[in-house]
Protein backbone atom coordinates (compact mmCIF):
# COMPACT_ATOMS: atom_id res chain seq x y z
CA UNK A 1 0.00 0.00 0.00
CA UNK A 2 1.62 3.49 -0.86
CA UNK A 3 -0.02 6.75 -0.73
CA UNK A 4 0.87 10.12 -2.19
CA UNK A 5 -0.70 13.57 -1.51
CA UNK A 6 0.29 16.81 -3.41
CA UNK A 7 -1.69 19.89 -3.70
CA UNK A 8 -1.38 22.88 -5.98
CA UNK A 9 -1.51 26.78 -6.12
CA UNK A 10 -1.37 27.20 -9.62
CA UNK A 11 -4.08 29.89 -10.42
CA UNK A 12 -5.58 28.02 -13.70
CA UNK A 13 -7.39 24.47 -13.05
CA UNK A 14 -5.79 22.92 -15.88
CA UNK A 15 -2.43 23.80 -14.45
CA UNK A 16 -3.32 23.27 -11.48
CA UNK A 17 -4.36 19.34 -11.90
CA UNK A 18 -1.17 19.07 -14.22
CA UNK A 19 0.34 19.99 -11.40
CA UNK A 20 -1.23 17.38 -9.24
CA UNK A 21 -0.43 14.83 -11.53
CA UNK A 22 3.40 15.16 -12.12
CA UNK A 23 3.09 13.36 -8.11
CA UNK A 24 1.95 10.39 -9.75
CA UNK A 25 3.48 7.61 -11.33
CA UNK A 26 3.32 6.93 -15.01
CA UNK A 27 0.77 4.12 -16.38
CA UNK A 28 -0.21 3.30 -12.87
CA UNK A 29 -3.70 4.48 -12.30
CA UNK A 30 -4.61 4.83 -8.30
CA UNK A 31 -6.99 2.40 -6.25
CA UNK A 32 -8.75 5.34 -4.97
CA UNK A 33 -8.23 8.87 -5.21
CA UNK A 34 -9.68 12.07 -3.69
CA UNK A 35 -9.83 15.65 -4.98
CA UNK A 36 -10.33 18.95 -2.54
CA UNK A 37 -10.05 21.97 -2.89
CA UNK A 38 -11.02 25.77 -3.27
CA UNK A 39 -14.52 25.20 -5.50
CA UNK A 40 -13.44 27.65 -8.14
CA UNK A 41 -10.80 25.44 -9.06
CA UNK A 42 -13.37 23.03 -9.60
CA UNK A 43 -13.53 22.95 -14.11
CA UNK A 44 -14.83 20.11 -16.10
CA UNK A 45 -12.41 20.03 -18.46
CA UNK A 46 -9.29 20.10 -15.84
CA UNK A 47 -11.37 17.43 -13.73
CA UNK A 48 -11.92 15.10 -17.11
CA UNK A 49 -8.11 15.03 -17.72
CA UNK A 50 -7.70 13.91 -13.87
CA UNK A 51 -10.75 11.86 -14.02
CA UNK A 52 -9.14 10.14 -17.10
CA UNK A 53 -5.84 8.76 -14.69
CA UNK A 54 -7.86 8.19 -11.87
CA UNK A 55 -11.00 6.73 -12.69
CA UNK A 56 -11.97 5.78 -8.87
CA UNK A 57 -11.98 9.53 -8.02
CA UNK A 58 -14.34 11.51 -5.69
CA UNK A 59 -14.03 14.99 -5.54
CA UNK A 60 -15.79 17.97 -3.37
CA UNK A 61 -15.01 21.14 -2.57
CA UNK A 62 -13.42 22.72 0.24
CA UNK A 63 -13.58 25.96 2.29
CA UNK A 64 -10.72 28.39 0.59
CA UNK A 65 -8.68 25.15 -0.15
CA UNK A 66 -6.66 22.28 1.49
CA UNK A 67 -4.09 20.97 3.65
CA UNK A 68 -1.15 18.34 3.47
CA UNK A 69 1.71 17.74 5.29
CA UNK A 70 3.72 20.57 3.41
CA UNK A 71 1.59 23.14 4.31
CA UNK A 72 -1.58 24.86 3.45
CA UNK A 73 -2.82 25.08 0.22
CA UNK A 74 -5.84 28.21 0.00
CA UNK A 75 -6.12 31.74 -1.03
CA UNK A 76 -8.27 33.96 -3.76
CA UNK A 77 -9.38 31.54 -6.01
CA UNK A 78 -6.36 28.76 -5.90
CA UNK A 79 -5.95 25.66 -3.15
CA UNK A 80 -6.41 21.98 -4.77
CA UNK A 81 -5.41 19.21 -3.54
CA UNK A 82 -5.12 14.95 -4.23
CA UNK A 83 -5.23 11.95 -2.41
CA UNK A 84 -3.97 8.86 -4.39
CA UNK A 85 -3.68 5.63 -3.13
CA UNK A 86 -2.43 2.53 -4.28
CA UNK A 87 -3.25 -1.00 -2.91
CA UNK A 88 -3.18 -3.49 -5.79
CA UNK A 89 -4.56 -6.09 -2.83
CA UNK A 90 -7.56 -3.92 -2.05
CA UNK A 91 -10.92 -3.22 -3.24
CA UNK A 92 -12.18 -0.27 -3.82
CA UNK A 93 -15.56 1.41 -5.32
CA UNK A 94 -17.81 4.60 -5.75
CA UNK A 95 -21.54 5.50 -6.03
CA UNK A 96 -23.53 8.43 -5.67
CA UNK A 97 -27.13 9.90 -5.87
CA UNK A 98 -29.05 13.19 -5.85
CA UNK A 99 -30.16 13.85 -2.78
CA UNK A 100 -33.72 15.44 -3.99
CA UNK A 101 -36.37 14.96 -1.53
CA UNK A 102 -35.04 11.78 0.29
CA UNK A 103 -31.99 11.77 1.52
CA UNK A 104 -32.39 8.84 3.26
CA UNK A 105 -33.11 6.98 0.11
CA UNK A 106 -29.79 9.10 -1.69
CA UNK A 107 -27.63 7.83 0.96
CA UNK A 108 -28.95 3.71 0.30
CA UNK A 109 -28.76 4.05 -2.83
CA UNK A 110 -25.24 6.27 -3.01
CA UNK A 111 -23.50 3.14 -0.98
CA UNK A 112 -25.11 0.26 -2.75
CA UNK A 113 -23.65 1.65 -6.37
CA UNK A 114 -20.30 2.26 -4.49
CA UNK A 115 -20.87 -1.64 -3.39
CA UNK A 116 -21.70 -2.33 -7.40
CA UNK A 117 -18.93 -0.74 -8.00
CA UNK A 118 -16.40 -2.57 -6.34
CA UNK A 119 -18.28 -6.31 -7.19
CA UNK A 120 -19.08 -6.89 -3.52
CA UNK A 121 -23.11 -5.99 -3.11
CA UNK A 122 -23.45 -8.38 -0.54
CA UNK A 123 -20.54 -7.45 1.70
CA UNK A 124 -19.66 -5.15 4.31
CA UNK A 125 -16.90 -2.88 3.51
CA UNK A 126 -14.22 -2.28 6.39
CA UNK A 127 -15.05 1.99 6.03
CA UNK A 128 -17.07 4.72 3.81
CA UNK A 129 -15.73 7.17 2.83
CA UNK A 130 -18.42 10.26 2.15
CA UNK A 131 -18.84 13.85 0.56
CA UNK A 132 -22.54 15.25 0.43
CA UNK A 133 -23.73 18.45 0.46
CA UNK A 134 -25.48 20.36 3.81
CA UNK A 135 -28.58 20.06 5.17
CA UNK A 136 -29.94 17.03 5.55
CA UNK A 137 -26.96 14.99 6.22
CA UNK A 138 -28.20 12.49 9.58
CA UNK A 139 -30.67 11.50 7.00
CA UNK A 140 -28.13 10.82 4.09
CA UNK A 141 -26.01 8.82 6.96
CA UNK A 142 -28.84 7.02 8.21
CA UNK A 143 -29.63 5.56 4.71
CA UNK A 144 -26.01 4.11 4.83
CA UNK A 145 -26.89 2.65 7.87
CA UNK A 146 -29.87 0.92 6.30
CA UNK A 147 -28.04 -1.01 3.75
CA UNK A 148 -24.85 -2.09 5.64
CA UNK A 149 -25.91 -1.91 9.47
CA UNK A 150 -24.52 0.36 12.44
CA UNK A 151 -20.87 -0.73 13.12
CA UNK A 152 -19.49 0.56 9.68
CA UNK A 153 -17.56 3.63 10.23
CA UNK A 154 -19.17 6.03 8.05
CA UNK A 155 -17.01 9.11 8.05
CA UNK A 156 -16.19 11.96 5.82
CA UNK A 157 -17.40 15.93 5.71
CA UNK A 158 -19.94 18.39 3.85
CA UNK A 159 -18.70 19.94 0.96
CA UNK A 160 -17.78 24.09 1.02
CA UNK A 161 -17.61 27.16 -0.43
CA UNK A 162 -15.70 30.44 0.33
CA UNK A 163 -18.58 33.01 1.54
CA UNK A 164 -21.41 30.05 2.10
CA UNK A 165 -23.35 31.26 -0.35
CA UNK A 166 -24.17 27.57 -2.25
CA UNK A 167 -21.42 27.65 -4.49
CA UNK A 168 -19.86 24.27 -2.92
CA UNK A 169 -19.47 21.39 -5.72
CA UNK A 170 -18.71 17.85 -6.53
CA UNK A 171 -17.36 16.31 -9.54
CA UNK A 172 -19.27 13.11 -10.60
CA UNK A 173 -19.59 11.13 -13.75
CA UNK A 174 -17.91 13.80 -15.70
CA UNK A 175 -20.26 17.08 -14.59
CA UNK A 176 -20.24 19.61 -11.46
CA UNK A 177 -22.49 18.87 -9.32
CA UNK A 178 -24.18 20.67 -6.41
CA UNK A 179 -27.00 18.18 -4.74
CA UNK A 180 -25.14 15.03 -4.74
CA UNK A 181 -24.32 12.51 -2.08
CA UNK A 182 -20.50 10.76 -3.31
CA UNK A 183 -19.53 7.67 -1.49
CA UNK A 184 -16.54 5.05 -1.55
CA UNK A 185 -16.47 1.72 -0.06
CA UNK A 186 -13.17 0.66 1.28
CA UNK A 187 -12.26 -2.95 1.84
CA UNK A 188 -8.49 -2.12 2.33
CA UNK A 189 -5.38 -4.89 1.95
CA UNK A 190 -4.49 -3.34 5.47
CA UNK A 191 -5.71 -2.12 8.53
CA UNK A 192 -7.78 1.39 9.39
CA UNK A 193 -7.95 3.47 12.05
CA UNK A 194 -10.18 6.59 12.72
CA UNK A 195 -10.81 9.25 15.03
CA UNK A 196 -13.76 11.61 15.74
CA UNK A 197 -13.10 14.93 18.08
CA UNK A 198 -13.14 18.22 18.92
CA UNK A 199 -10.77 21.04 20.63
CA UNK A 200 -13.61 22.24 22.74
CA UNK A 201 -14.64 21.35 26.35
CA UNK A 202 -18.17 21.73 28.26
CA UNK A 203 -18.86 24.62 30.55
CA UNK A 204 -21.41 23.81 33.59
CA UNK A 205 -24.21 25.31 31.42
CA UNK A 206 -26.68 22.68 30.10
CA UNK A 207 -30.30 22.86 29.58
CA UNK A 208 -33.04 20.24 28.09
CA UNK A 209 -33.68 20.70 24.72
CA UNK A 210 -38.17 21.35 25.23
CA UNK A 211 -39.12 22.33 21.67
CA UNK A 212 -37.50 21.71 18.41
CA UNK A 213 -38.48 21.49 14.45
CA UNK A 214 -35.27 19.87 13.03
CA UNK A 215 -32.25 21.68 12.93
CA UNK A 216 -34.53 25.02 14.20
CA UNK A 217 -33.86 25.12 18.27
CA UNK A 218 -36.45 26.83 19.81
CA UNK A 219 -36.46 26.21 23.27
CA UNK A 220 -34.10 25.41 26.26
CA UNK A 221 -35.63 24.33 29.37
CA UNK A 222 -38.91 26.28 28.57
CA UNK A 223 -37.08 29.46 27.58
CA UNK A 224 -36.13 30.72 24.29
CA UNK A 225 -33.73 29.11 22.83
CA UNK A 226 -31.42 32.33 21.98
CA UNK A 227 -32.77 33.75 25.34
CA UNK A 228 -30.89 31.20 27.12
CA UNK A 229 -28.01 31.17 24.76
CA UNK A 230 -27.50 34.45 25.37
CA UNK A 231 -27.46 34.51 28.56
CA UNK A 232 -24.86 31.82 29.01
CA UNK A 233 -22.38 33.66 26.94
CA UNK A 234 -22.94 36.91 28.66
CA UNK A 235 -24.21 38.98 25.87
CA UNK A 236 -22.92 37.56 22.65
CA UNK A 237 -26.65 38.02 20.67
CA UNK A 238 -26.75 41.60 22.11
CA UNK A 239 -28.46 44.35 19.50
CA UNK A 240 -28.16 41.40 16.80
CA UNK A 241 -31.75 41.76 14.92
CA UNK A 242 -33.53 38.11 13.46
CA UNK A 243 -32.06 37.05 10.36
CA UNK A 244 -28.76 37.70 11.82
CA UNK A 245 -26.23 35.22 11.02
CA UNK A 246 -24.15 34.26 14.23
CA UNK A 247 -21.60 31.94 12.83
CA UNK A 248 -18.48 33.43 13.26
CA UNK A 249 -19.59 35.06 16.52
CA UNK A 250 -21.06 31.72 17.70
CA UNK A 251 -17.87 29.71 17.01
CA UNK A 252 -15.90 30.06 20.15
CA UNK A 253 -19.05 28.69 21.96
CA UNK A 254 -21.16 26.18 20.15
CA UNK A 255 -23.73 23.69 21.68
CA UNK A 256 -22.71 20.15 22.50
CA UNK A 257 -24.57 16.71 23.43
CA UNK A 258 -22.62 14.49 25.83
CA UNK A 259 -22.03 11.12 23.98
CA UNK A 260 -20.58 8.33 26.52
CA UNK A 261 -18.25 6.24 24.30
CA UNK A 262 -16.39 3.83 26.17
CA UNK A 263 -16.11 3.44 29.90
CA UNK A 264 -14.57 6.47 31.60
CA UNK A 265 -14.16 8.19 28.38
CA UNK A 266 -16.28 10.99 26.93
CA UNK A 267 -17.21 13.24 23.78
CA UNK A 268 -19.39 15.68 22.53
CA UNK A 269 -21.05 16.13 19.28
CA UNK A 270 -21.45 19.51 18.37
CA UNK A 271 -23.72 21.91 16.84
CA UNK A 272 -22.90 25.09 15.53
CA UNK A 273 -25.50 27.74 15.57
CA UNK A 274 -25.66 29.55 12.53
CA UNK A 275 -28.44 32.07 12.65
CA UNK A 276 -30.56 34.14 15.13
CA UNK A 277 -34.24 33.57 14.28
CA UNK A 278 -37.82 35.55 14.63
CA UNK A 279 -38.91 33.14 16.78
CA UNK A 280 -35.74 33.63 19.62
CA UNK A 281 -34.76 30.49 18.50
CA UNK A 282 -31.70 29.13 16.72
CA UNK A 283 -30.81 27.85 13.51
CA UNK A 284 -28.50 25.03 13.71
CA UNK A 285 -26.34 23.24 11.70
CA UNK A 286 -27.10 19.81 12.80
CA UNK A 287 -30.66 18.44 14.10
CA UNK A 288 -31.41 18.07 17.93
CA UNK A 289 -34.10 16.44 19.32
CA UNK A 290 -36.80 16.92 22.35
CA UNK A 291 -35.22 15.63 25.59
CA UNK A 292 -31.68 15.92 24.71
CA UNK A 293 -29.51 17.87 27.14
CA UNK A 294 -27.06 20.61 25.61
CA UNK A 295 -24.22 22.00 27.16
CA UNK A 296 -22.65 25.41 26.27
CA UNK A 297 -18.92 24.13 24.86
CA UNK A 298 -15.90 26.52 24.81
CA UNK A 299 -12.61 26.32 22.69
CA UNK A 300 -9.44 28.12 22.73
CA UNK A 301 -6.95 28.90 19.92
CA UNK A 302 -4.64 26.66 21.53
CA UNK A 303 -6.64 23.90 21.38
CA UNK A 304 -7.98 24.15 17.99
CA UNK A 305 -4.49 24.48 16.76
CA UNK A 306 -3.41 21.15 18.70
CA UNK A 307 -6.71 18.83 18.30
CA UNK A 308 -6.29 18.12 14.69
CA UNK A 309 -2.34 16.27 15.54
CA UNK A 310 -4.12 14.32 18.75
CA UNK A 311 -6.71 13.42 16.44
CA UNK A 312 -4.20 11.71 13.95
CA UNK A 313 -2.35 10.42 16.50
CA UNK A 314 -5.45 8.95 18.24
CA UNK A 315 -6.25 6.78 14.57
CA UNK A 316 -2.55 5.59 14.27
CA UNK A 317 -2.97 3.88 17.87
CA UNK A 318 -6.10 1.81 16.31
CA UNK A 319 -4.40 0.52 13.93
CA UNK A 320 -4.01 -3.38 13.90
CA UNK A 321 -0.70 -4.30 15.51
CA UNK A 322 2.26 -4.86 13.41
CA UNK A 323 0.61 -2.16 11.10
CA UNK A 324 2.32 1.38 10.38
CA UNK A 325 0.67 4.09 9.32
CA UNK A 326 1.31 4.66 5.28
CA UNK A 327 -1.01 8.10 5.36
CA UNK A 328 -4.28 9.39 6.51
CA UNK A 329 -7.37 11.53 5.51
CA UNK A 330 -8.79 14.62 7.70
CA UNK A 331 -11.48 17.06 7.51
CA UNK A 332 -11.43 19.87 10.04
CA UNK A 333 -14.29 22.00 10.63
CA UNK A 334 -14.40 25.15 7.96
CA UNK A 335 -15.84 27.17 10.96
CA UNK A 336 -12.80 26.31 13.12
CA UNK A 337 -10.06 27.14 9.86
CA UNK A 338 -11.77 30.59 9.84
CA UNK A 339 -10.88 31.24 13.37
CA UNK A 340 -7.72 29.83 13.13
CA UNK A 341 -6.96 32.01 10.47
CA UNK A 342 -3.40 32.99 10.02
CA UNK A 343 -2.33 30.25 12.47
CA UNK A 344 -3.72 27.49 10.77
CA UNK A 345 0.28 26.72 9.55
CA UNK A 346 0.54 25.94 13.58
CA UNK A 347 -2.28 23.50 12.70
CA UNK A 348 -0.39 21.70 10.34
CA UNK A 349 2.81 21.82 12.13
CA UNK A 350 1.09 20.38 15.25
CA UNK A 351 -0.12 17.29 12.40
CA UNK A 352 3.42 17.03 11.22
CA UNK A 353 4.81 16.56 14.60
CA UNK A 354 2.49 13.60 15.42
CA UNK A 355 1.78 11.98 11.98
CA UNK A 356 5.20 11.80 9.75
CA UNK A 357 3.33 10.41 6.56
CA UNK A 358 1.69 12.09 3.53
CA UNK A 359 -2.26 13.34 4.43
CA UNK A 360 -4.98 15.61 2.70
CA UNK A 361 -6.81 17.93 4.74
CA UNK A 362 -10.26 18.99 3.96
CA UNK A 363 -12.67 22.65 6.12
CA UNK A 364 -15.96 21.50 5.48
CA UNK A 365 -19.34 22.78 6.26
CA UNK A 366 -20.37 19.91 8.79
CA UNK A 367 -18.30 16.51 9.32
CA UNK A 368 -19.99 12.89 9.65
CA UNK A 369 -17.63 10.21 11.77
CA UNK A 370 -17.65 7.72 14.58
CA UNK A 371 -16.82 7.56 18.08
CA UNK A 372 -15.60 5.07 20.42
CA UNK A 373 -19.07 3.48 20.28
CA UNK A 374 -19.25 2.96 17.07
CA UNK A 375 -22.37 4.75 16.30
CA UNK A 376 -22.27 7.12 13.44
CA UNK A 377 -23.16 10.82 13.56
CA UNK A 378 -23.39 14.10 12.03
CA UNK A 379 -21.73 17.08 13.76
CA UNK A 380 -20.30 20.84 13.66
CA UNK A 381 -16.96 22.42 14.58
CA UNK A 382 -15.63 18.39 14.75
CA UNK A 383 -12.29 16.57 13.39
CA UNK A 384 -11.81 13.33 12.20
CA UNK A 385 -9.20 11.16 10.76
CA UNK A 386 -8.72 8.31 8.85
CA UNK A 387 -5.25 6.20 8.54
CA UNK A 388 -4.07 3.78 6.67
CA UNK A 389 -2.00 1.22 7.81
CA UNK A 390 0.08 -1.70 6.35
CA UNK A 391 2.27 -4.15 7.89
Amino acid sequence: MQIITKSSLQSSPDRAVDELLSALPEGRAPSLAILSGNHTQFDEHALAKLSGYCPTLLAGSSCLGVMTQAGMAQGDGVGLGLFALYDDDGAYGIGSAVVGDDPRRAGYAALESALADVGRAWQTPDLVWCIMPPGKEEEVVGGMVDLIGASVPIIGGSVADNQITGDWVQYVDGELCHDRVVVAALFPSGSIGYSFSSGYMPDELSALVTRVEGRHLLELDGEPAADVYNRWTQGLLNGMAPGSSILMHSTVNPLGRLVNAADGYTEYLLSHPAELTAERGLQLFTEVKVGERLYLMHGSMESLISRAGRVADTACQLLEEGHHPVGALLVYCAGCMLTVADRMPDVVKSINQEFRYPFLGSFTFGEQGCFLDRTNRHGNLMISAVVFGAD
